[in-house]
């Protein structure tokens, strides 16, 4: 079996390799120092026209936050709708097949406890449940 011949290979030190980087590290310099230089030579502008120009930003910002205001309230109104249906269906259903309510309210106080860290008055959410199954008609 035959030998393979070997190779000499010229040792390169850390140095020289740190060395034949800095080239590199130099061309980027420059490369962020004319990106400064060129953002530099932006003309300037008037106190009156960066004010103006301030204002019609303000103007477009109220703008879109009056659109996104409009859109989230026709959100509500939609989830208010929805409410109002479940709560007559339910009215109507309890209406029909009667309910025990006081089992309704030991599961509200069930799940307002376990779905929350901090003690939670659940009054309100047992008002709303015997508001809905109250046989007085709604107004």
């Amino acid at each position: 079996m035959a030998r393979p011949k070997k190779v000499k290979v010229p040792a390169v030190t850390v140095v020289e390799k740190v060395n034949a980087a800095k080239p590199l590290r130099k061309a980027r310099q420059a490369t962020v120092v004319k990106a400064r230089s060129k953002a530099q030579t932006v003309p300037k502008k008037s106190s009156e026209e960066l004010m103006t120009d301030n204002l019609a930003a303000m103007s477009q910002l109220v703008k879109s936050m009056a659109e996104t205001l409009e859109m989230l309230v026709l959100k509500t109104e939609s989830l208010a709708f929805h409410v109002i249906a479940t709560e007559e269906i339910l009215a109507e259903l309890v209406a029909d097949n009667g309910l025990n309510l006081s089992r309704v309210n030991a599961r509200i106080r069930l799940k307002l406890s376990a779905g929350s860290d901090s003690p939670t008055d659940p009054s309100m959410a047992i008002d709303i449940a015997a508001a809905i199954a109250s046989p007085l008609p709604r107004r």
